[in-house]
């Protein structure tokens, strides 16, 4: 088999598939890109296996189209949630993790895409393709908890933005290789099957899991989520199922994940705080006892209090930006009332006067302690150790470099061109970060003038396609974005200049520039001229839009 044609065989399968992790369950294209593997390793070895599945998915992983796609395929398929509520909240969270959140995305993935399915099951995953999708279910489970919510969706995003989907389809892809030559070797069928899959599941997917949940956690705490909410999670979290050598889990154990879950937080509050089943512990001394309530266990509520003090800990330097104050009622006041302190400031009411001044003892004991022991230092010197891998990440996708640049273009436009101008922007923003030169600016500009336009941020949009045109002055696509901007505004001549003169530099390129021209005619009355127009714009794109008085003329004609 050609590769051209091999290739276009894995597309097509990998596309219908969706290839995507998962935060419990693996998705189903397991079943079809092990099909696609068999065609492919039956034809070349582990290595150009490798490298063929790797750069393939990548590709479409980059592709705002396949993203376009597996949005709309996960809608039609599994329906959309209709609940406004639980769209604000998920958009707030993806949007909090995206925006302040520190990680790295490759120059070869897309910005993410999110949509929540009618699935009540409790799952979530990400596609190659970066987009994330959600089951009502898991919001329904937790109690659509904020900070619960972020530890699922950070371990998704991580999925994505360090592109696990691709290099595990690839390790699948040598190892099926391998093993299909064991079982040439006399190795029987069913047993290489078995070999592989605890293989792929144990020493490829897993390690991935284990990254995502990690990875995950320092994401959404960089973020300003709640420590806690990782560890509260996973009690509700249905348990890995049983498995064999011939269904082998290839999620870690619920039970390791809660352990590492809690360690995690406990090194984020630099070793002061414990959550230990329903009990909250600071350096070893107990500090409260949490019960159930409607929505939570007493041992999420334990970890959400517990997270809490612990980015308490972690935020401020001092005791003193604490601010312990006494208020009139008797109670004690502390930190501010942000959205991550909100469990332990209900559990501190609930429990009435003297938590407090407990809270406020054990915590300046601890400052105390920070200067004996170092901790705070020790712990921070790591923290700054994953900033500067993420930094170092974050530069590779600005380097100045042809690959680089061409891929943003291509996807900026691209976004524009979906109608999803917010997309488009990031891209643009992406490119321009590689200080490229004035041709590369140019389209940047020249695209985010179009994103605006979209927007209806007209003046905007202007500001940007005059400064892209400053750095290229014959690029007839930018008059023509402006064209269409000045139509907006209501400068109608203004609009038929650009118009001619994208004509001009690119004749009969664009029929989008007729569409332009009739609408500019109409506006100004001059409908003889607009009627010409719109008739070459038809004959130029037959299905194209135009307004339903020209439409009728024309078609009498």
């Amino acid at each position: 088999m050609k590769a051209k044609r091999l290739w276009k065989k894995m597309r097509m399968g990998v596309l219908a598939a969706g290839v995507s992790a998962a935060l419990l369950v693996p998705a189903p294209p397991v079943a079809e890109a092990n099909i696609l593997v068999d065609v492919i390793t039956g034809a070349i070895g582990a290595t150009t296996a490798y490298h063929t599945y790797l750069d393939g998915i990548l590709n479409m992983g980059n592709d705002p189209v396949v993203q376009k796609k597996l949005f709309d395929k996960d809608a039609a398929e599994r329906g959309a949630d209709e609940s406004e509520e639980n769209r604000a909240l998920i958009d707030g969270v993806m949007n909090q993790l995206i925006e302040r959140g520190e990680y790295a995305m490759a120059a070869d993935s897309l910005p993410f895409r999110w949509n929540i399915n009618a699935d009540d099951s409790f799952n979530a995953s990400c596609t190659a393709a970066d987009f994330v999708s959600i089951n009502r279910g898991l919001i329904t489970a937790l109690h659509g908890d904020r900070d619960e919510l972020a530890g699922v969706l950070a371990h998704e995003m991580i999925h994505g933005l360090h592109q696990h989907i691709a290099y595990d389809v690839a390790k699948q892809a040598a190892i099926q290789y391998g093993t299909s030559a064991i079982a040439g070797g006399g190795l029987p069928g069913l047993l290489a099957d078995i070999v592989t899959n605890y293989n792929a599941a144990k020493n490829i997917t897993a390690p991935s899991e284990k990254d995502a949940d990690e990875s995950g956690f320092w994401l959404m705490v960089s973020a300003g989520f709640n420590p806690g909410g990782f560890p509260a999670m996973i009690y509700k979290m249905p348990d890995s199922h049983a498995e064999s050598i011939i269904n082998p889990d290839d999620h870690p154990e619920t039970s390791n994940r809660l352990k590492r879950g809690l360690k995690w937080m406990n090194d984020y509050s630099f070793g002061h705080v414990e959550a230990k089943d329903e009990a909250v512990f600071i350096d070893g001394n107990p500090f409260l006892t949490m019960a159930a309530n409607e929505e939570y266990s007493a041992k999420e509520r334990a970890c959400l209090v517990a997270g809490g003090i612990a980015k308490g800990f972690h935020d401020h330097a001092l005791v003193s930006a604490w601010h312990f104050t006494k208020q009139p009622d008797g109670s004690v006041d502390f930190l501010n009332d942000g959205d991550a302190y909100r469990h332990l400031k209900s559990a501190v009411r609930e429990a009435g006067a003297g938590l407090g001044e407990r809270l406020e003892a054990l915590v300046t004991a601890a400052y105390s302690k920070d200067r004996e022991t170092g901790n705070r230092e020790k712990y921070l010197e790591k923290e700054q150790e994953r900033r500067e891998d993420i930094e170092k990440q974050q530069e590779k996708a600005k380097k100045n470099k042809k690959q680089n640049i061409d891929s943003y273009a291509e996807k900026s436009l691209t976004y524009n061109a979906l109608g999803l101008p917010d997309l488009a922007v990031h891209e643009a923003d992406r490119l321009l970060a590689c200080n490229p030169d004035d041709s590369a600016k140019a389209w940047a500009h020249a695209e985010r003038g179009s994103a605006f336009y979209q927007l209806d941020r007209y003046d905007d949009a202007v500001a940007e396609l005059d400064l892209s045109l400053s750095l290229a002055p014959n690029e007839a696509r930018t008059y023509l974005y402006r064209g269409y901007t000045f139509h907006a505004i209501g400068d109608y001549d203004a609009a038929l200049a650009d118009s001619q003169k994208a004509e001009k530099l690119a004749p009969g390129t664009f029929a989008a520039n007729l569409r332009l021209q009739g609408m500019a005619y109409e506006a100004k009355g001059e409908d003889d001229l607009a009627v010409q127009a719109y008739r070459a714009y038809l004959e130029k794109n037959p299905k194209g839009d135009i307004p339903e008085k020209y439409a009728d003329a024309l078609m009498g004609e």
